[in-house]
């Protein structure tokens, strides 16, 4: 059982209520649930606390993962809050057991033959890799049979709660708004992008998946998604992942343009979904998040290499396939311009038929307004680039020349152009090259056109001083 002292609450803290042995059912309006991408959520609900006549009251409903120390109770003229503790030990066979240690408990055992039972008395001695018990005089582990306990422990419930203890008697309603952090509940972006043939326009939708692992159930909740790196001075604690529901691609019933209601907040966005959205524990649920029709794009075949450039190259090495990108800017000239949450993109395009065919996926990290955005969709099947070193030698104690031809290959029916880049290490100096290059740091590019059905050489020669 983690308590905290009551100053900690006098000072910071602020919560609300629920059942308990010791009071009726609270009565509990539908949450604020506000979800955050990396594993937690703040929970804001209000609940209604009957007179009990007690100083304690337990609130069920919490979830195992709350973060004790973030609860904040305001109460609508209550008493003053004086303990707070989170009973998270669940009512299980183990839990039993470990209650009943150094006591009896009952034997009950089953004679396969006559199927008579009978019933002996049982010292509990240990439970550690195993069940110990001494019965009639002697020590068994793991018996046969089944235990039978004679009560349910106080401390012990079907579900954690949360206990608060105050400081006068509850002898009127209390009216308490509660909100707490909570580990378990996460959500992301999922994206459709399908691409023209051309692949110079695409139309964007996404989703948000979120998923709720906090061993509670959200009912009815408005539901707010913040996309960002909040930070975290601990790691959230890891649940078993187990989806019980996960929307489709959105359907043709599904077009037309769509936008979750998104505003400011911090450093960060807020995205609010619209309607109430029930989450049960151990499940995902996809919500509409955004669509964007008719994006300007471009596609991008890359060749990326490091240029061995201080050793002669044995040989010439294999075809190497290009990478395949569909790029665009999230601005408003490109008919996008929304900030865009971490998320999958899954790509598609329409064949010769109109059938739509899914042709890779990649992930994109938060894209604020203006940047771009670039996604790696897999390797050319038509487009091969083979390097060979035409020429090597040493002109210095810490200088090297090399000349290289990169033959780049389109076996395709539509002409191409493939951005060659050569990563050169050192202080390098292109001497003479077939096309024009351009210098990023240590990389040199260039835009190789490739006829269909044929081929372009790249030459270049380098000097490199170490």
């Amino acid at each position: 059982m983690f308590r905290v002292p009551s100053i900690f609450f006098v000072s910071a803290l602020s919560v609300a209520l629920s059942h308990s042995a010791l009071a009726e059912d609270a009565h509990k309006t539908g949450p604020r649930l506000t979800v955050y991408a990396n594993g937690l959520a703040l929970v804001d609900e209000v609940r209604k606390l009957d007179a009990n006549g007690q100083k304690t009251v337990r609130l069920d409903r919490v979830g195992p993962m709350m973060i004790t120390d973030s609860v904040r109770l305001t109460l609508n003229d209550g008493p003053a809050l004086h303990e707070i503790a989170l009973d998270s030990d669940i009512l299980n066979r183990q839990t039993l057991l470990a209650r009943a240690l150094g006591k009896t408990v009952q034997l009950v055992r089953t004679n396969p033959a006559t199927g008579i039972e009978t019933i002996e008395d049982a010292e509990v001695l240990s439970i550690s890799g195993g069940l110990v018990v001494r019965v009639a005089g002697r020590i068994e582990t793991n018996p046969p049979g089944r235990i039978v306990f004679n009560e349910v422990p106080a401390d012990l419930h079907a579900m954690p709660t949360l206990s608060l203890t105050f400081a006068e008697r509850l002898n009127k309603p209390v009216q308490a708004q509660m909100a707490y952090l909570t580990s378990g509940v996460t959500w992301n972006a999922v994206y459709t992008a399908v691409l023209n043939p051309d692949h110079d326009q695409v139309d964007l939708n996404a989703w948000a998946k979120v998923t709720n692992n906090a061993g509670v159930d959200f009912a009815n909740a408005d539901v707010s998604l913040v996309a960002g790196d909040v930070r975290r001075e601990s790691p959230a604690p890891r649940g078993k992942i187990l989806m019980r529901a996960e929307a489709a691609m959105a359907s043709a019933a599904d077009a037309g343009s769509f936008n979750a209601p998104r505003s400011e907040l911090s450093a960060f966005h807020l995205y609010s979904m619209p309607g109430q959205v029930t989450l049960r524990d151990k499940e995902t649920r996809q919500l509409r998040l955004l669509d964007a029709s008719k994006i300007k794009s471009r596609r991008v075949l890359e060749y990326r290499s490091g240029a061995p450039v201080f050793g002669p190259l044995r040989g010439s090495s294999d075809p190497q396939p290009v990478r395949q990108r569909v790029m665009f800017v999230n601005n408003t000239e490109s008919k996008l311009g929304m900030p865009l949450p971490a998320g999958l993109v899954r790509a598609y395009v329409h064949d010769s038929s109109g059938a739509l065919r899914f042709i890779g996926e990649d992930r994109i990290n938060n894209t604020a307004i203006g940047n771009e955005v670039s996604l790696d969709l897999g390797r050319s099947f038509d487009v091969t680039v083979k390097r060979q070193q035409t020429d090597f030698r040493r002109t210095g104690d810490r200088t090297t020349e090399a000349a290289f031809t990169l033959i780049v290959r389109n076996g395709g029916t539509t002409p191409a152009v493939v951005k060659v880049t050569e990563e050169i290490p050192g202080d390098w100096e292109i001497l003479s090259e077939s096309l024009t290059h351009r210098r990023n740091g240590v990389a040199a590019t260039w835009d190789v056109p490739v006829p269909a059905k044929g081929q372009m050489d790249l030459t270049y020669r380098v000097r490199v001083r170490r």
